[in-house]
């Protein structure tokens, strides 16, 4: 019998995109430096959080090389998703860096068309990865049917509740900025230190995405 997957969700991963990373990495620790505290928002669960970086200034940061990338793979991923006659705006990047044991709680960018995360520095090992989750109420429907148990023991992308990015330096994700995610605790030494080469850090991209 044929097998037609409904109303698929599309998630873009392109690795090796190429931007200087060294040059990235720097301004991230700069701009910690200069605003030790950052804010608070998703990253709830420690780890250091920046505020936004918003155009026309972001384009005179170091992060523009990385605007103009995720611009052009913003376009390809439109148009892989079968959208016509239409431009794209990046209202907003910021910069995380987490430590051993932070996370981000679940959370979604209301207004916006695409999401997504670009690894500038990622541990040896152990890094806490990007988990997006499947709408609560899709979940909530498949144990009201008394069949989760069932489900569970024969999980596949057909039926699972979560997927999992794995972090990798120089690697962009993109996805529909509706769908709820969370970033899982690192443990990246055993002999933890707050050294630089023990952090991870990220450019997350959120906010609008305006279709004309």
């Amino acid at each position: 019998m044929k097998r037609s997957d409904l109303f698929p969700t599309p998630l873009w991963e392109e690795e090796d995109c190429g931007v200087d990373l060294q040059s990235l990495v720097d301004f991230c620790y700069h701009v910690k430096r200069e605003d030790p505290e950052g804010r608070r928002a998703s990253n709830g669960g420690g780890g250091w959080q920046s505020s936004d970086f918003r155009c026309p200034f972001l384009l005179t940061t170091p992060l523009k090389e990385l605007h103009d990338r995720i611009i052009q793979q913003a376009y390809m991923s439109m148009d892989d998703w079968g959208f016509s006659a239409y431009s794209l705006h990046m209202s907003n990047m910021w910069i995380n860096i987490n430590n051993k044991k932070n996370f981000n709680y679940t959370h979604t960018h209301p207004g916006s068309l695409l999401s997504g995360v670009f690894y500038a520095k990622v541990p040896e090992c152990c890094c806490g990865d990007l988990r997006i989750i499947k709408d609560l109420h899709e979940q909530n429907l498949k144990e009201a049917g008394m069949v989760n148990q069932n489900l569970e023991r024969w999980e596949n992308p057909a039926n699972s509740d979560e997927h999992f990015v794995t972090p990798k330096e120089d690697k962009l994700a993109i996805f529909p900025a509706w769908l709820a995610h969370s970033v899982d605790p690192s443990s990246s030494c055993l002999l933890y230190t707050s050294d630089a080469a023990d952090e991870r850090s990220s450019v997350a991209l959120g906010g609008r995405r305006i279709i004309k």
